[in-house]
C-alpha cells in the first residue's frame, strides 16, 4: 500500500498526543513519521536529516554509512508492551543521534546553506585583485616617472623580496605595456566624463607629424577646464592618417573626438576654437580643415598657433641676417668633425689619448634652426 509523509516533529519520540506524553529535551528536527492511507494505525519513524542527505558524500569515512532504516523510515520497536516499545525506540533514537553518520548528516545540512563555493570564489578573486592592483600600481609609477620598460621586472622582483604578494602573472614587458594603456584609457574616460558633465568649453589644438617610417599622424590636444579648475592642455590622441587631404583630416578628428566621448550634440554647444599651424591644408580659405569645421560649427573660432607664428618670424629674421648664417655654418662644421672623431673615422694626433672611450652619448649638440626638434 502506498505511503505518504505527514509530519516532521520538532522533538522525539512524539508520534501524536495519543501515543505518548513524554519528550526528550535537546533532540530536535530528527524524527519524521510516515503512515499508511487514512484509517490505518501503523506509523513508522525515521530520521529527516539522514533522509534528506541520503549519504555521507564528501565527508565519507571508513566504516561509516547511513542506515537504510533511518533513511527510508523503517524503524520498528518491539511489540511486547507500550512502555517496552517506547523505551526501545528511545534507545534507538539516542544511539542514532550520537552516531557518526547522523553527525555527518547534520554537518552536511549546515554547510549546505553556507554557499561555501561562493565564499571560496570570492576569496580567490580578492587575492587575484590585490595582486593585479599591486602590478598596476607599479606600472603606473614607471609611466609617471618616465622609466624604461626594462625596470618593470626589476621592481616586481624587489617588491617580492620585500614581502609583497605580486602574484605570478602580468610580469612581462608586454603585460606592462598593456597595463599602462589600460590605465591611460581609464583615466581619459574619467577626465572626458568630467568635462562632458560639467559642460566645459572646449578648444582643440591639432598638428601633423611624420614618423620615421614616413607615416602621417595627427596629434590632438585639448585646452579645457576639468572640474572647474583653470583651463589646461591635455593630450587626447595620436591618430594615424590615411591621407593628408583636408576631408580625411576632418573625418579623423571628428572620429577621434566621438571615440573619446564628445558627442556631436555636445560639440555643437561647447566647442569654442580650433588651433593649428599655418599649413594650407589646415587654414586654407577654400577647403582647409578650419573652413570645413566652421561650416559644421558656425560659432567656431579658428586660430593660427602663436608658437608656429613665432617660429616662422624668427626663422625669417635669421635668414635675413647673414652673420647668423655664417655662425650656423661654423657650428655645423664643428659638429661634423667631432662626430667623425667619435665614429673613429678621423683621429686627432695631438689628443689621441682623449679620443679613446668616446661614445655617441658624448656627441656635441647639433646647431639647428628654430624648428621643434633637431636630430643629432
Amino acid at each position: 500500500m502506498k505511503r505518504k509523509q505527514t509530519t516532521i516533529f520538532q522533538c522525539f519520540p512524539k508520534f501524536s498526543p495519543s501515543t505518548t506524553t513524554e519528550e526528550e529535551p535537546g533532540q530536535a528536527a530528527v524524527l519524521k513519521v510516515t503512515e499508511n492511507e487514512p484509517g490505518a494505525t501503523t506509523k513508522l519513524p525515521g530520521c529527516a536529516l539522514c533522509s534528506a542527505t541520503k549519504s555521507t558524500g564528501v565527508l565519507t569515512e571508513q566504516r561509516v554509512s547511513m542506515s537504510e532504516e533511518w533513511v527510508h523510515f523503517k524503524i520498528q520497536s518491539s511489540d511486547s508492551s507500550r512502555s517496552t516499545s517506547l523505551a526501545s525506540l528511545r534507545n534507538k533514537i539516542r544511539r542514532h543521534e550520537t552516531s557518526r553518520a547522523h553527525k555527518i548528516a547534520q554537518e552536511l545540512t549546515e554547510k549546505g546553506g553556507l554557499d561555501l563555493v561562493g565564499h571560496l570564489v570570492r576569496a580567490v578573486s580578492e587575492t587575484v585583485f590585490a595582486e593585479t592592483d599591486s602590478v598596476f600600481r607599479t606600472a603606473d609609477y614607471l609611466a609617471k616617472m618616465n622609466r624604461p620598460f626594462t625596470d618593470h621586472d626589476s621592481l616586481i622582483e624587489l617588491q617580492e623580496k620585500n614581502g609583497a604578494n605580486m602574484g605570478t602573472s602580468l610580469h612581462s614587458r608586454y603585460s606592462y605595456t598593456q597595463s599602462v594603456e589600460h590605465i591611460a584609457k581609464e583615466m581619459q574616460k574619467k577626465i572626458v566624463h568630467s568635462i562632458v558633465t560639467s559642460s566645459s568649453k572646449l578648444s582643440v589644438l591639432m598638428d601633423e607629424a611624420t614618423s620615421i617610417s614616413h607615416k602621417s599622424a595627427m596629434i590632438v590636444n585639448l585646452k579645457v577646464s576639468v572640474d572647474g579648475a583653470t583651463p589646461e592642455f591635455l593630450f587626447l590622441e595620436l591618430v594615424e592618417l590615411e591621407s593628408q587631404r583636408a576631408k580625411d583630416i576632418e573625418e579623423a578628428l571628428l572620429s577621434c573626438l566621438d571615440t573619446a566621448g564628445f558627442t556631436e550634440e555636445w560639440l555643437q554647444k561647447n566647442r569654442v576654437s580650433f588651433v593649428s599651424d599655418g599649413a594650407s591644408v589646415m587654414l586654407g580659405k577654400n577647403s582647409g580643415v578650419a573652413t570645413r569645421l566652421t561650416a559644421r560649427y558656425p560659432n567656431l573660432f579658428t586660430w593660427h598657433c602663436m608658437n608656429h607664428r613665432l617660429e616662422l618670424a624668427v626663422s625669417d629674421a635669421v635668414d635675413e641676417v647673414q652673420a647668423v648664417n655664417h655662425f650656423k655654418v661654423f657650428l655645423e662644421k664643428i659638429h661634423n668633425l667631432y662626430k667623425l672623431v667619435i665614429d673613429g673615422k678621423v683621429s686627432s694626433p695631438k689628443n689621441s689619448d682623449t679620443d679613446e672611450g668616446l661614445t655617441a652619448r658624448d656627441s656635441a649638440p647639433r646647431g639647428c634652426s628654430t624648428s621643434w626638434s633637431c636630430s643629432p
